[in-house]
């Protein structure tokens, strides 16, 4: 049984300014409400291609909000390029939106943060941006510019399981540099949000799963972060429990929207109170990974994960036999070692389970890339906050190798 260790704990807990989420099947049924409730009478829904051209999901958003939404844009990129979302935000400013509503997964939802920043602030050009990214050096300068202009409220209804609607940072990808940046402030946060599993049922079963992967990451990284909380320890390891059962559950019936409603909700309380816990490596790197190689959020995670566990094995006490535990395995008896080592063998079954990418070499990523991702992994603060300090490009370079 993982034993809680004593720790001194003191300093201040923030809660972001979500007010209500809406859950279940039909749930979208109280769209309309919910914009009565902020005044939002001409509001831009971003969406995907795939969304609005394949499915009649758009249309079903639009009559639940009666009304309420003046325009609906979908041409946003995978990874949030800036030019993509220049062109939301001039559509936002044709109809002088007075709300957002973001509808998909996490490229919809960021594009809708980067909205947010850019109406806020008077954003007009892809590079006014640079104004406002986060800038890091390593190990420990940092730089977060706030969002000093008012933010209009937004609603997100979310499709998949990356549990970017429950955070206050947008990703947003400058194609110059090929580099994805962080851009933080509690305003980007959504007023409310919409976990209508009946929503789900047209997202392709492999996303739907990676970014549960993706959820898998937050419980990992939040347990074994350097500042861990008991707050998202409970949620981490419940969500972790929850998520080992039914993504599996999604797996075998896609249809099964009771267990598609839990996995949205553990996706949920993997991030719930993570703007006070830092991740690590497998975020830091997977950042990267996206904006260099074009790799999907939740594949990141199902190939970073072991391997970022293997390099922390020793620095994060008895958290992975915690991890063990919450998955299932019996660690009865076990020293710390043995037990850790389940844990980690126990993700890895996990997403070979699922069908999942295990290697980078199976997502598209070369050997010769590697140092590239490592140089700029090393620029995302979340790489400085990795249990194991991380030093040099040739770590980083470690651990792309031991997942290659």
């Amino acid at each position: 049984m993982y034993e809680i260790e004593k720790k001194d704990l003191k300093g201040a807990f923030t809660f972001l300014p979500i007010d209500d989420v809406h859950y279940g099947s039909g749930a979208l049924a109280n769209l309309e409400a919910t914009l009565a409730q902020y005044g939002i009478e001409r509001a831009l829904l971003i969406t995907g291609k795939t969304l609005a051209t394949k499915t009649d999901l758009v249309d079903k958003v639009v009559a639940a909000s009666r009304g309420r939404i003046d325009k609906v844009f979908h041409n946003t990129t995978q990874h949030v390029h800036r030019a993509s979302v220049i062109d939301a935000v001039e559509a936002a400013r044709s109809i002088n939106a007075d709300g957002i509503i973001s509808f998909g997964g996490g490229t919809p939802n960021d594009t809708g943060k980067a909205v947010l920043l850019a109406l806020a602030e008077d954003v007009r050009n892809a590079a006014d941006f640079d104004r406002y990214r986060v800038k890091f050096e390593y190990p420990s300068k940092v730089e977060v510019p706030p969002v000093n202009g008012d933010a209009l409220p937004m609603i997100a209804i979310s499709t998949t399981l990356s549990g970017g609607e429950f955070t206050h940072f947008a990703g947003i990808t400058d194609s110059d540099r090929q580099v994805k940046d962080l851009y933080i402030d509690k305003k980007l946060a959504a007023r409310a949000v919409y976990l209508d599993p009946e929503l789900t049922l047209d997202t392709p079963d492999w996303l739907w799963l990676s970014t549960g992967m993706r959820s898998v990451d937050h419980c990992i990284e939040a347990l074994c972060s350097i500042n861990a909380h008991p707050f998202t320890d409970a949620l981490a390891s419940q969500a972790l429990q929850m998520l080992n059962r039914y993504l599996r559950e999604c797996k075998a019936d896609p249809t099964d929207l009771v267990a598609r409603t839990n996995v949205h909700l553990a996706a949920w309380m993997s991030v719930c109170g993570l703007a006070n816990v830092n991740v690590g490596l497998s975020h830091g790197i997977g950042h990267q990974l996206g904006a260099r190689n074009d790799v999907p959020h939740g594949v990141t995670s199902c190939v970073m994960m072991p391997s970022t566990m293997d390099f922390n094995r020793e620095h994060v006490g008895n958290r992975q036999a915690w991890i063990a535990e919450a998955m299932g395995c019996d660690v009865a008896g076990l020293d710390k070692e043995t037990a850790a080592a389940l844990g980690r063998s126990a993700v890895q079954t996990l997403i070979t389970d699922l069908e999942l990418p295990t290697r980078l070499r199976d997502v598209g990523v070369a050997e010769d890339d590697f140092p590239a991702i490592a140089r700029d992994a090393l620029e995302d603060l979340v790489v400085a906050t990795n249990p194991r300090p991380v030093g040099s490009v040739e770590e980083v370079i470690e651990v792309l190798h031991n997942a290659w």
